[in-house]
């Protein structure tokens, strides 16, 4: 059995190493290269291990031809100069990347920029105006978090707020939490976990961030923790900045000036429509929330609420009680 793993190896790393697109090796090649590292190898068993490695997700492709198989290990094509830098930049203006974390990735990425790996280490003029998270375990708890989702098996964790001396302050007194993962959604410079919690019944989203020993457990996830693809592509669509709400349909009367401001925030491929020359109408979903109006006062007198009803006699309050304060 040891000799059979050894033997899948010494394959993959002659496929590896030694085969491309363009020189593909053939069945005998493989096995005379075996024998050169002492594996004997059959013509007839060599089909049935590259079939395995296959079946293992190793990308190694079969050419069949007339007299031979013929057999070669797809690379990656490799990042270029600017596909590494705006990873980097990436990595380093994403504040939930710890300063640790961030200066390990960036290493790790110029490292494939090879002769040019100075100049993606030293030459970057962008400055970012993002304050680092101090959290330092992010890799674990995603890892954690995506191996429950693949598994669909519950997950218990701690969730904790920072007071004013940025130290931890677990809700209701450390409580444990146990939801049903669904997704992982990065939004607005942080990751969210949406997720079915069980003793409320409902869908909840938490930072990724605030959660603190996570753990898979041996408990299988509901049914409520299913949702199709499409509905939580159209939730991330539609979440704004990941607060609890109803996503709820709204038309936004705004000026010409913030048009851009109204693609950021809601998408490019948001309805609008033009309603005199200096104004326009958009069609948006957003969540109802404090942080929904907090961006909204931040435009007095160039936007508007229009519809639903409700919203725009909620905007009235706030609008008196923003004024008054």
């Amino acid at each position: 059995m040891e000799n059979t793993k050894l033997k899948l190896l010494r394959i993959l790393e002659i496929l590896q190493k030694e085969s491309s697109k363009s020189k593909p090796l053939t069945t005998q090649q493989i096995c005379e290269k075996l024998d050169k590292m002492g594996m004997h190898c059959e013509r007839r068993t060599l089909y049935k291990d590259i079939k395995l490695l296959k079946d293992c997700g190793y990308d190694i492709e079969v050419v069949t031809s007339k007299t031979a198989n013929l057999y070669y290990y797809k690379k990656a094509p490799a990042l270029s100069f600017a596909e590494l830098k705006i990873l980097i930049d990436a990595a380093e203006a994403a504040s939930f990347i710890s300063e640790e974390l961030t200066e390990e990735i960036v290493t790790k990425l110029a490292a494939l920029g090879g002769s040019r790996r100075r100049e993606l280490l030293n030459g970057n003029l962008i400055h970012f105006n993002s304050r680092k998270h101090s959290y330092h375990d992010l890799y674990d708890t995603i890892t954690m978090i995506e191996t429950a989702i693949q598994r669909k098996l519950r997950i218990s964790f701690y969730y904790f707020d920072l007071d004013e001396h940025a130290e931890r302050v677990y809700r209701y007194d450390k409580k444990l939490y146990a939801v049903d993962p669904v997704v992982l959604i990065h939004s607005q410079d942080n990751y969210y976990l949406r997720c079915y919690n069980p003793e409320h019944d409902e869908m909840r989203n938490y930072r990724v961030d605030r959660m603190a020993e996570v753990s898979i457990t041996d408990k299988l996830i509901s049914a409520n923790a299913i949702v199709p693809s499409e509905e939580i592509a159209e939730y991330t669509k539609q979440a704004f900045k990941m607060y609890s709400g109803e996503p709820v349909e709204t038309l936004l009367e705004f000026k010409d000036e913030l048009l851009d401001v109204i693609f950021d925030k809601f998408g490019e491929d948001t309805p609008i429509v033009r309603k005199n020359e200096d104004s326009c109408i958009a069609t948006v979903v957003l969540q109802e929330s404090l942080t929904f109006w907090g961006w909204y006062f931040q435009f007095p007198d160039k936007m508007k609420i229009c519809s639903p009803d409700w919203l725009v006699e909620k905007c009235e309050k706030w609008r008196e009680l923003r004024y008054k304060g």
